[in-house]
């Protein structure tokens, strides 16, 4: 079985008005009036495998952090049913609190900023159940996996951002256990700590850990992430292997500047079997397809038309693709 395992999980908070209305509250409680609810997860489903790095990508608002509590046993769901590590999220919810690993954006906050790093990692250690000899051996472990031994007598509001983020690493390190659920771990931090830490990511995978990464870093999640699902709004718009959802817009995209656009032409460059799909935007074309060994025919058949001002090609990146489907999901629901 993979260690997590989620099916149509749904998450909803209810959405509270500024200020106080206590005749809507009371009408509310007593059911007399429906209260409104926010939907961050819409019948969510994935499956992660063993030593895979699973991407969870998507805008500020999407539901990530939402399901990254979920996956931690932190939150529980109306809906749905998950089963991490081969524990049920509502039965053995302590359980898996106990067998996997968070790391949250801006996670230094649980720290006690008047104790030293080493005597943060140390309450950590006992309070996750280590005994005290065995901690301080392992603070000593982490401390030097993470580049910190040397600033283990520092005190935290000392530190940078990035070496925050560091310390907070350790601590996860602290516990061994087989699942890494990481929420934005490299935001807000310098690109030297952002590095180390991806590095660290793919040492994860190498030592057989599963690891989901939240993101909104498009670049990060294609380098480092096997599969990806696409998260917008609490609902997944793509849920694939990172090169196959890459490839959904096509492998190369050319960019046509022209003087005009006319519908002979986009006939024409339609009818080559190797082009995918068209954009038009005002007087640029944008062809999807596989361009690079086509690139003379497109430009011969744009030239029969008219007059080519300027030309791009490069091949789809997970940015294209992502910004495709949140375009046509907002379209959509304008639409209704």
């Amino acid at each position: 079985m993979n260690p997590i395992e989620i099916e149509n999980i749904t998450k909803k908070y209810r959405v509270r008005e500024k200020g106080f209305n206590w005749k809507k509250n009371l009408k509310q409680l007593l059911k007399i009036e429906k209260q409104d609810y926010l939907t961050a997860l819409n019948k969510v489903s994935f499956s992660v495998k063993k030593g895979e790095i699973f991407g969870i990508l998507g805008p500020n608002g999407a539901g990530k952090t939402t399901l990254i509590k979920i996956l931690a046993g932190l939150l529980l769901p109306e809906e749905g049913k998950a089963a991490i590590n081969n524990y049920d999220l509502i039965k053995d919810r302590e359980k898996i609190r106990t067998s996997v690993n968070i790391l949250m954006s801006g996670g230094w906050i649980i720290f006690d900023y008047k104790l030293s790093i080493y005597n943060n990692l140390k309450f950590w250690g006992v309070a996750e159940g280590l005994r005290l000899g065995e901690v301080k051996e392992r603070i000593e472990e982490v401390l030097k996996i993470v580049g910190l031994h040397e600033k283990k007598d520092d005190f935290p509001e000392n530190l940078s951002a990035g070496l925050r983020q560091k310390m907070n690493l350790a601590r996860c390190l602290l516990s061994d256990r087989p699942v890494y659920l990481l929420d934005e771990p490299t935001s807000n931090i310098d690109p030297y700590s952002a590095e180390f830490i991806r590095k660290f990511i793919k040492e994860m995978k190498k030592n057989g850990k599963t690891v989901v990464l939240a993101t909104h870093n498009l670049w990060e999640a294609e380098m480092l992430c096997d599969k990806i699902a696409i998260l917008n709004r609490g609902n997944i718009l793509a849920l694939d292997e990172t090169k196959a959802i890459k490839e959904r817009i096509g492998k190369e995209i050319l960019t046509v500047e022209l003087e005009k656009i006319t519908p002979g032409l986009i006939r024409g460059i339609s009818s080559f079997g190797f082009v995918e799909k068209i954009v038009e935007e005002k007087n640029i074309l944008k062809i999807y397809g596989n361009i690079k060994r086509n690139m003379p025919t497109l430009i011969d058949t744009c030239r029969k038309y008219t007059n080519i001002t300027g030309v791009d090609m490069k091949e789809s990146s997970l940015n294209d693709v992502f910004l495709q489907l949140i375009t046509e999901k907002e379209k959509t629901m304008v639409m209704k």
